[in-house]
């Protein structure tokens, strides 16, 4: 399963979407044979693509079915549990951010992404800056009273761009934006963007082609750490950028 994951998300990562076995098997270091095999179950499955072209065969997922998405959102959700479980500081922070994201937005969340999740982890050593300094307790992050060490002098706080992704029109809850500055230290300052699924905004946004600027935005989103919406995310990456097999 876990190779066969580790196939649909290398297309992702490839302009236009589409490779050829070769290019597969040397992307991902792995024998032809095992390439060629597991490629030819994913199309018995529906989730690839496969065109003859000459001696090659050029193979791209297919975004027409529901388990392609399906199956990029299970290798996502595994990501975010490995981050969520690891001896990261900041991962219960994470984890409670996730549930009152869940729990204040319900089905009117599409997705939601921490898109400088680079940056994120590289500020835990900042919990624990100094001697004895510990991380703060469930009760502490709720009512904003941090024990955790003042950042250097002159040192920039953390802006932690939360892009969540909405089902419908309208303005983010301020009680949501309340509850999710009270979950991180004053150095870390969450910064809240919404945007709301429709041709006209999210997918305008992902299609744009001047200057690559939907491409950007793709790759900005690829880094994200994906925190809920792992299925829906990727049902509207596959339709902004449907591969195009000749």
């Amino acid at each position: 399963m876990q190779l066969t994951i580790r196939l649909a998300e290398v297309f992702l990562d490839t302009p236009g979407g589409v490779l050829s076995i070769h290019q597969i098997s040397k992307r991902l270091g792995i024998p032809y044979g095992t390439a060629y095999n597991r490629i030819h179950e994913m199309e018995e499955l529906g989730c690839v693509q496969i065109v003859p072209q000459g001696k090659a065969k050029l193979c791209a997922l297919n975004p027409a079915n529901p388990m392609t998405a399906n199956l990029l959102g299970l290798g996502a959700s595994q990501t975010t549990h490995r981050f969520l479980t690891s001896s990261s500081l900041l991962a219960p922070l994470t984890a409670k951010l996730r549930g009152l994201i869940e729990a204040r937005l319900g089905e009117r969340l599409h997705a939601a992404l921490l898109l400088n999740f680079d940056a994120f982890q590289a500020a835990a050593p900042a919990l624990t800056a100094g001697e004895g300094s510990d991380l703060p307790t469930a009760t502490a992050a709720a009512t904003g009273e941090w024990t955790s060490p003042t950042p250097e002098e002159g040192a920039e706080p953390l802006a932690l761009d939360l892009f969540l992704v909405m089902t419908e029109e309208g303005a983010v809850d301020p009680q949501l934006e309340l509850g999710i500055h009270s979950i991180f230290p004053p150095h870390l300052h969450p910064r809240v963007t919404t945007m709301t699924v429709s041709d006209a905004t999210l997918l305008g946004m992902l299609r744009e082609k001047e200057n690559e600027a939907g491409l950007a935005a793709y790759h900005m989103l690829r880094r994200a750490l994906l925190l809920q919406g792992f299925e829906r995310f990727f049902t509207l990456i596959l339709k902004a950028f449907p591969p195009r097999l000749l």
